[in-house]
């Protein structure tokens, strides 16, 4: 629980700044293996994959922002958006070990 509210932490201090000093994302949190996670450890994941979401389009917005400003980098908002969905498919592939264990 701590480790997650550390990490969510992080990535809100993190994207705080990115306004400030231009576009920046921070990298995925790394997922437990639902076939041996606890009940605890899924529920950090599910905060951790949210706050991770929520940074990403903020992070987008933020490149949407400069490319209204004729700075737009496509080649990053893609990637952004590759990253979170392959985040979400690995969190739904953990989710569904781990329910298939009765969790």
């Amino acid at each position: 629980m701590k480790k997650a509210i550390l990490s969510t932490a992080i990535v809100m201090i993190l994207f705080a700044g990115a306004a400030q000093a231009g576009c920046e994302q921070g990298d995925p949190p790394t997922l437990p293996d639902g076939a041996t996670a606890s009940e605890a450890q899924m529920a950090d994941a599910v905060k951790a994959v949210k706050a991770y979401i929520a940074a990403t389009e903020e992070y987008q917005a933020c490149l949407t922002a400069e490319g209204k400003r004729g700075k737009m980098d496509v080649e990053s908002y893609n990637q952004s958006t590759d990253r979170m969905e392959k985040l979400a498919a690995n969190f739904n592939k953990q989710l569904k070990a781990y329910k298939s264990r009765g969790g």
